[in-house]
Parts: structure tokens; sequence; C-alpha cells
């Protein structure tokens, strides 16, 4: 789809997939009265329109109208979340890849929203009851088969004659934010030592966000840090070295620990030990942490 064919769209017609499934309720109602353009990864790809306007626009050339919930279908296949959507008597309609993935068996089509989850089963029924008696969302937490371990914060809306459930992984959120704790716990511990430090290092060999323990451990302060390579604190003996393991490590997403002379304002060469390894987001290593630990030789 070519931009240059569009109208001028005003914020209230765009929205991305991801956006659109958390709050579909909302840009259901935008659609009912224009056309709402979904970006998908970053492109223009799909058009959501109400039914009376799709009828005016196809009847010309199909004689016939289009089903909501069949053009959603397509959407919901591309998105990370699971989606399901249910028909008006609460039996499944279309699951997307990712629900077959969570609820298994549970998520073939005609099976009762009870057969979704032996725990919460259930309370899913009841919820989705609520929701096409009265046309306002709900919210609940369900446990899937085949991962018991897990939960799944739910939100079911409605669509069409049926409804519209999109379930995210509440278990991951809890463990991501377990381990962001785990990470601060660290640096703190780090930086109150006294003795070692740690480095972020961009593709270009720059520091990222040098902090005050890295200032101690080189003589030096955050701010003559904030543009300067790592490279520039390793002896000059030792720089192609580590230089080389740096860019083994951006390279192959693996870590690696070596010993250098560190040089201390500037002069001072002091021995540490170096532990690199890769921060990867989306697939691909953005930077290396390095920890320096002085050493006695």
């Amino acid at each position: 789809m070519e931009n240059a064919s569009l109208p001028q769209l005003s914020p209230e017609q765009q929205v991305t997939a991801s956006e659109l499934v958390r709050h579909f309720g909302l840009w259901q109602d935008r659609a009912a009265r224009a056309p709402v353009y979904v970006h998908h990864r970053g492109r223009l790809r799909l058009v959501l329109l109400s039914l009376e306007l799709m009828d005016s626009i196809c009847a010309p050339h199909l004689g016939g109208s289009a089903d909501q919930q069949d053009q959603l279908s397509g959407l919901i296949d591309h998105l990370d979340e699971a989606l399901i959507v249910f028909t008006a008597s609460g039996r499944v309609r279309h699951a997307n890849a990712a629900a077959h993935t969570r609820f298994g068996k549970g998520a073939q089509v005609d099976r009762t929203a009870r057969q979704l989850s032996q725990v919460s089963g259930m309370f899913l029924d009841d919820a989705i009851a609520r929701v096409l008696a009265s046309g306002t969302g709900e919210t609940l937490d369900l446990v899937p088969d085949p991962y018991p371990a897990r939960r799944l914060h739910a939100r079911i809306d409605p669509l069409g004659d049926g409804c519209l459930l999109v379930a995210r992984d509440a278990t991951a959120a809890e463990e991501a934010r377990a381990r962001a704790a785990e990470l601060r716990a660290l640096e703190r511990a780090i930086e109150v030592s006294n003795v070692a430090a740690r480095a972020r290092v961009n593709p270009r060999g720059y520091l990222l966000d040098p902090d005050a323990a890295l200032a101690r451990v080189t003589g030096t302060t955050p701010e003559q840090l904030a543009a300067a390579r790592f490279l520039t604190l390793v002896a000059v003996a030792d720089r192609a070295r580590v230089g080389d393991m740096i860019e083994y490590v951006f390279a192959n997403a693996a870590a690696v620990g070596t010993r250098a002379q560190l040089l201390v304002r500037g002069a001072t060469a002091a021995p540490v030990a170096l532990g690199l390894a890769p921060v990867e987001r989306g697939g691909r290593v953005e930077e290396v942490t390095i920890v320096l630990t002085p050493t006695s030789t």
C-alpha cells in the first residue's frame, strides 16, 4: 500500500495492530464512523471498516457483504498475543497461532469456553456470558492447560455478535520485572563494592551511560567518560586483543573473559580481570556489558 494513494489521515484513523487488539472496543467505535488504517510492523497493512461502510463499498462490485470477524482473523494470526474470537454461543470461531500454542487443543474451532482451560474454563464461560449480555468488556486471569505453572491475563470485549479474547503471558511480565530487579540490585552491589565496576559499550566502541563506579576505578569522572571509547581506558599493549574480544562478543553473542591493564587517570596501568557479555534485544546484540575487577597481577 503506497502512502501517496491515501487521504490525509488523522491520528484517530491510524492504529498499530497491537494497540487495536488491546483497545478493540474504542477502535471499533471509530471504525463505525470512518475507516481505521492498521499499521503492522511499521507498514500500513489493513483497513478496519464497519459492516455498513463495507457493504456500501463492496455492493457494486461483489453483490454481497463482508463479515467483520473474517476481516479480523487475517490480522490476528500475525500477532504475538493469544487471540480467540468466540461466537454468540460461547464457542471458538477463530484462534490465532499464539492461542493454539498457549491453550493447545482447547483453542480448536467449535470448542466451548469451558474447554479452553480445565482450571479457569468455568470462570471464562461466565465472563463471556456477561460480556455478551451486557456489551461491556471484562478482564480475568487464565491458567493454560499445556503450561499450568503460567498465568495469562486476558481481556474480553464484544465483537459483532460474539466477543474477542486477548491474552498475554502475565508470568512472563512478572519474570521480566524480577530479572530487572535482580539486575538493578547487581548494579548497586557493584557500585558500592568500591572495587568492581561495570561498563556498557555500543557497537562503535563508545561507553554508554558511564557511572560513578567506572569513573572511580579509572580515576576520571562520568562526564569525562561520556564521550570516550572503552579501549582508551585499556593500556596500548592490550587494546588490539581486547578490541578483538569485544568484536567477537558482538558477532557471536558469546560471553568471554580476559586479563588486561587498565589505565588509571590516563597513565598508571593497573591489572584487571574483564568479563564481557552480550546484551541482546530483538535477536541481535545491541551492546556489550563489561565487568572490571582489579587483580593483584
